[in-house]
């Protein structure tokens, strides 16, 4: 090209005579010189490059032809532009990044984007000349201003030549436009260009396939959201003469909750009850399980306080809900001592024994026993009391850690006596720095290896 307009500078050719010879093709063309500048852009090109400007440097995909003297031409047919857009809008999930390159890849140098945004109105996205994007809201009598605009939202008019924009968030736009339903009730309108009807309805098509995936997917993972928060283990409360800390590492990381929980739940007069259990298995399922337990709990510490109780109750409220997964947990009631120091009470049912680190560096192994809780008719469970002298510490676990697997040896197990060595090594420790000791020993131990869930709470008396 570069050597072709030399040539043709000396025959009498300008830039001008290029444009008019591109301007009758059937693709749309864009040449940028060895500076990557856009020289040339024929009317098609406005449509399926809107991001380029005759003058300035340009980023063009497509494809090329090197004229040289480092001279590009780039092409772009109609189904070239319609697969590119297809292929990028169908990876999308996310429907606010559905939208925003809906009106990036939009065929025309301005375009917008009517869609419901919810509560009676409309959200805007355009795209102006500076390429930018933005998006605002209207009530839904904003777009009843442009005549005839109500009939393409509602999918009644098919093509609609927009001359007169009334009072919606055009950003900017001047001329005319032209309209094209989006499903669900939404409507792109683009400006600039020449505007062929077919190839906006064809765009608006898979516009349209792309935002009905990505809207379904973004509210699945609203619903998952709100679902996942009532799920998760609650924050650590603050109570007098007591320090907590705790470990919740789920098998499946990414969706943030298993059948492991934990809950601290204070009291008026500064004593408070707690729970650390494990449903069977992990994942959602027993994620949703858990999440049934926890809840009895909170009910039943209404009417009973005493542990061993309490589990004979969410033993019979499990069973008359159906319960389909046994729990294993632990259950007890920590009070302040005037004199320093905390007296624990804890009832058990089917679960490892919670570990005791004392002030000297022992570790003792409270012995409290009973069956697995939700399964079965006749259970029992049986309580016992410790007391924490000041600095003392109380460690309750799930089966995750004792039956972690070594990195390289899957059947080599990390086990109790490993775990009360871990702890044997926190002696003096806050609860916090006992919480991470142990979680840093058990991981080292893993390597990258998969786990089950894997949770510990940390119940120390203050010094």
């Amino acid at each position: 090209m570069a050597q072709g307009y030399r040539q043709g500078a000396e025959a009498g050719l300008d830039l001008e005579a290029w444009r008019r010879l591109v301007d009758g093709f059937h693709e749309a063309v864009v040449v940028l010189d060895p500076e990557g500048v856009a020289r040339v852009a024929n009317p098609l090109a406005a449509v399926m490059f809107p991001q380029v400007s005759v003058g300035r440097p340009a980023t063009v995909e497509g494809r090329s032809q090197d004229l040289g003297g480092g001279w590009t031409a780039w092409y772009r047919g109609v189904e070239d532009f319609l697969d590119h857009a297809y292929r990028r809008l169908s990876t999308l999930t996310d429907r606010a990044e559905a939208l925003r390159n809906v009106v990036e890849l939009a065929p025309a140098p301005h375009a917008v984007v009517i869609v419901p945004g919810g509560r009676g109105r409309l959200e805007w996205w355009r795209r102006g000349a500076d390429g930018d994007v933005t998006a605002s809201r209207t009530t839904k009598q904003a777009a009843s201003t442009t005549p005839g605009l109500p009939a393409v939202l509602d999918g009644t008019t098919p093509t609609l030549e927009i001359t007169r924009l009334g009072d919606g968030a055009w950003g900017g736009a001047t001329g005319a436009g032209t309209a094209v339903p989006l499903a669900d009730g939404g409507a792109l309108v683009c400006f600039g260009g020449p505007h062929d009807g077919d190839l906006l309805r064809r765009y608006a098509e898979r516009a349209s396939a792309a935002l009905d995936v990505s809207t379904r997917f973004s509210d699945q993972e609203r619903t998952v959201e709100a679902l996942r928060a009532n799920l998760l283990p609650s924050p650590l409360p603050t109570i007098a003469g007591v320090r907590l800390a705790r470990v919740y590492e789920p098998a499946h990381r990414r969706a943030l909750v298993g059948g492991d929980f934990y809950d601290v739940h204070p009291r008026e007069d500064g004593s408070a009850a707690f729970v650390l259990g494990d449903v069977a298995g992990n994942g959602l399922e027993a994620a949703v399980h858990s999440g049934r337990v926890r809840q009895s709990l909170h009910a039943l510490l209404v009417v009973e306080q005493r542990p061993a109780q309490l589990l004979n109750l969410l033993n019979a409220a499990l069973r008359a809900a159906g319960s389909r997964l046994f729990t294993t947990l632990v259950v007890g009631n920590l009070v302040p001592v005037q004199a320093g120091g905390l007296r624990v009470s804890l009832s058990a049912g089917g679960h490892p024994a919670p570990l005791v680190l004392r002030s000297s560096g022992r570790v003792d192994e409270v012995a409290v026993h009973g069956g697995i809780v939700g399964v079965l008719p006749e259970v029992r469970f049986h309580q016992t009391t410790v007391t924490l002298g000041p600095g003392e510490t109380l460690l309750l676990y799930s089966d995750g850690l004792t039956e972690a697997r070594a990195h390289g040896d899957r059947q080599n197990l990390f086990g109790d006596t490993r775990l009360k060595a871990a702890l044997a090594e926190c002696a003096g420790l806050p609860a916090e720095a006992v919480a991470e000791h142990v979680r840093r020993v058990v991981f080292k131990w893993l390597g990258s290896t998969e786990h089950d869930d894997l949770t510990m709470l940390v119940v120390q008396a203050e010094q």
